[in-house]
């Protein structure tokens, strides 16, 4: 499936294509070690989680606080 790119003049699909090798070249090329990466994943988990658990529940709690005060 072909896709338009909005701007004329960029070429989405090879400059995307171009990001992602670079990146897959980056990661093969590190010097982190297996230590150094299990705590980077678990660091990356934690600020996924509170994005997708903890952040609705906050904004659930503010929504009723400030509900709470419009009825008085």
């Amino acid at each position: 499936m072909a896709v338009n790119s909005v701007d004329t003049n960029t070429d989405v699909s090879t400059s995307s294509e171009t990001q992602f090798n670079a990146a897959v070249d980056n990661a093969q090329s590190s010097d982190m070690t297996d230590e150094e990466f299990t705590n980077e994943l678990i660091s990356q988990a934690v600020i996924v989680g509170g994005q997708f658990i903890i952040m609705p529940r906050a904004q659930e709690m503010l929504n009723d606080a400030q509900s709470d005060d419009d009825e008085e």
